[in-house]
């Protein structure tokens, strides 16, 4: 109003009154200012006290006794935001940096040797420290295919693709991330909320002057949050696995247009054979014939040998199982010209028209052995026992046999 007067004493009260404000105004900037202590974003209010509940008669419960109202009254509430809390002290830890990672995918490798290359696969995911948590081959000489499941460090997923690379031709790469650092967080905030909602009830329970009811209601409610935190401890470990190991699967396949060379089942050789009695008698002392050996390997095989008819003696055959080996010292049957090789062979058959035991030695060289051709020189001595009505001290014969083989 103009013209109005203020008395003393209002000047007086307006200059207190400004003084007031400007200092909480003061006050409060320098409070913005500081930083406070981390609060607990999760903390729990004090426990108010039991009161208590009345009964069916409408009195009051005795002082003392427990009321399940008191744990519908402990709940949690955020004091701040999430962000800007910590965890207490023996709680889960607060969010990191560092993301939480899962990662996986799985590469295509093409090669000529599906074999081989798996093997050096298996050997690499071992050197790095990863795991083989599934492996698979198909030997099929046209379509070899192998499968690897490998668990790997994370850091050292894409060195080793590029060693892959190296190794065969990479046909197809396909990696994958996935952030799990929030899942990880929210999992063990809520663990440790759990755990503190069990310690509450187990002194709940624990509690003197408790009635049987509240206690089995305190049980049934442990029981639940026993559960709760068991599924989710499982599941944290599940997630830590996962980021612990990456997943790589990895796939190899024939090159396409690679010639495979078939598998030798077993040779087939041809032999023409030469036979001379030691003590010819009566008969003929030298014999010729064919033969036909089926080897499965130089270390075995079987030995068919047919003399015909001629003059008085008649057609005779006899059939051995041989074993033989290379001489380490010449070669070890690696070479593809001059192979040494010595054997044993037993076996029987029908000599002259008489049953007769055979057993013997040999001694040969591959003249030439190549995958599809084989060319080879033998000798044998072989010793005959007759039946004992014809020759009880037997016959004793040399052979000279010359094979060439073909690979079936």
């Amino acid at each position: 109003m103009r013209g109005s007067v203020v008395s003393p004493v209002g000047q007086l009260a307006l200059v207190v009154v400004g003084g007031l404000l400007l200092g909480s105004i003061a006050g409060c900037g320098t409070a913005l200012s500081e930083s406070p202590e981390p609060v607990s974003s999760y903390a729990l209010p004090p426990a108010p006290a039991p009161v208590p509940a009345p009964s069916e008669s409408g009195e009051p419960a005795p002082a003392g006794q427990l009321q399940w109202a008191e744990i519908e009254t402990q709940t949690f509430k955020p004091r701040r935001h999430l962000a800007q809390a910590t965890v207490p002290a023996g709680g889960p830890p607060p969010p990191t940096s560092r993301e939480k990672l899962i990662v996986s995918g799985q590469v295509s490798l093409s090669t000529d040797d599906v074999a081989g290359t798996a093997a050096a696969v298996h050997a690499q995911a071992l050197a790095l420290g990863g795991e083989i948590a599934g492996e698979s081959f198909n030997g099929d000489p046209a379509k070899a295919t192998a499968t690897l499941q490998l668990r790997l460090p994370p850091e050292q997923v894409s060195a080793f693709i590029d060693w892959l690379a190296q190794h065969a031709t990479l046909e197809a790469r396909n990696l994958s991330t996935q952030d799990v650092s929030r899942q990880v967080f929210d999992q063990a905030l809520a663990i440790h909320n759990l755990e503190i909602t069990m310690t509450r009830l187990q002194e709940l329970a624990q509690k003197p002057g408790a009635s049987l009811k509240d206690v089995l209601d305190v049980e049934r409610e442990m029981t639940r949050v026993r559960g709760d935190l068991e599924r989710l401890r499982a599941v944290q470990r599940g997630l830590e696995d996962k980021i612990a190991r990456a997943t790589l699967a990895v796939n190899i396949y024939m090159r396409r247009g690679v010639h495979v060379e078939p598998e030798v089942k077993f040779e087939l050789v041809p032999q023409l054979v030469l036979w001379h009695f030691v003590d010819g008698g009566a008969r003929a002392q030298g014999r010729v014939g064919f033969g036909l050996s089926t080897m499965f390997s130089r270390w075995f095989s079987l030995d068919f040998e047919l003399l015909p008819q001629r003059q008085g003696d008649a057609r005779s055959y006899l059939l051995t199982a041989a074993v033989q080996t290379y001489s380490d010292f010449l070669g070890g049957g690696r070479r593809r010209y001059g192979n040494p090789y010595l054997g044993l062979r037993l076996g029987g058959g029908s000599i002259n028209g008489y049953g007769a035991f055979a057993y013997g030695g040999d001694v040969g060289v591959e003249i030439v052995h190549l995958r599809q051709f084989l060319v080879q020189l033998e000798g044998r001595a072989v010793g005959l026992r007759y039946d004992h009505s014809f020759d009880p001290h037997g016959d004793i014969a040399l052979e000279g046999l010359l094979g060439v083989g073909v690979p079936f």
